[in-house]
């Protein structure tokens, strides 16, 4: 059987706070801070994923859904980090951060192919601290895939992550 992999891409709003959300849940509660690496901050039921836009219409995300580590694409991006994310049901969505939950916004992403259970996030970002970039780029890159539970790791750290750190000593 061969390995499976799926990739798309969609847009989301994003009305404040730099934040995209992965989710599978139905906006009740998210829960409490599980675990956390720069740019990344999961809960019991979602990941939230910064952006490098405070806020805006149609940024696009690209992410890979797959049964394997599709391997983190090292050249293509300046700030990478990995960390584990516990799907309830199987099924995840985007949405971008909105002052009002809203179902419509919800991106639904194809299902996971292991289904409920314990996954690993690679978030991919291309960033600039010096301008503000376009949105029509491929500035946000997401994998996901099934795992054991590992630690959550910056895998290539750039001006952003850089800066994160220093600001928080």
């Amino acid at each position: 059987m061969s390995p499976y992999a799926e990739t798309v891409r969609v847009e989301v709003d994003v009305e404040d706070c730099s934040t995209v959300l992965l989710t599978d849940w139905d906006g009740d509660d998210a829960g409490d801070v599980v675990w956390s690496v720069a740019l990344v901050t999961v809960r019991k039921a979602m990941a939230e994923l910064s952006i490098v836009y405070q806020h805006g219409d149609g940024i696009p995300f690209t992410v890979t859904i797959a049964d394997h580590d599709p391997g983190a694409d090292l050249d293509g991006y300046e700030e990478i980090v990995e960390i584990d994310f516990l799907s309830a049901t199987g099924e995840v969505s985007l949405i971008g951060w909105c002052m009002d939950w809203d179902d419509t916004a919800m991106r639904p992403l194809p299902p996971l192919p292991a289904g409920p259970g314990l996954h690993r996030l690679r978030y991919h970002v291309c960033s600039t601290l010096e301008k503000r970039p376009d949105f029509a780029g491929n500035h946000h890159y997401l994998q996901i895939w099934p795992a054991q539970p590992s630690p959550p790791v910056v895998v290539k750290q750039g001006e952003w992550i850089a800066h994160l750190n220093d600001a928080a000593t």
